[in-house]
């Protein structure tokens, strides 16, 4: 399972706080990430990379459903990184991770699917 690269919250990353009630300043105040906190930029919400790794299982294996999903969040992701989402298929499950040029797996995860 593979997912085109593309850029992630480029010019939406303060949107994204309101439906996960997440009011940390990193999220939608760019000098207060930056300055403060010592992030390049403001930070993806950790919740929508897992939202994220998720699309290849949608797009991929669309009579699937899916039992559960256990996910890490490993390293921040700034907002207008280009990311890459993919999955590796298994019996009952897939492991999923999100890419970007600086790591591998900024986010992992396992899903589980319901029996056939």
């Amino acid at each position: 399972m593979r997912i085109p690269t593309r850029p992630c919250c480029s010019g939406s990353a303060r949107s994204p706080r309101t439906p996960t009630a997440n009011a940390h300043r990193i999220h939608y105040d760019t000098p207060y990430a930056r300055d403060v906190e010592g992030y390049p930029g403001l930070v993806v919400h950790g919740p929508l990379l897992a939202l994220l790794m998720l699309e290849p299982v949608r797009r991929d294996a669309p009579s699937r459903q899916v039992l559960s999903l256990s996910y890490r969040l490993r390293s921040p992701v700034v907002a207008g990184e280009h990311l890459l989402a993919r999955g590796t298929p298994r019996d009952d499950r897939a492991d999923l991770s999100v890419a970007t040029h600086r790591d591998p797996a900024h986010a992992t995860a396992e899903v589980t699917f319901t029996e056939r």
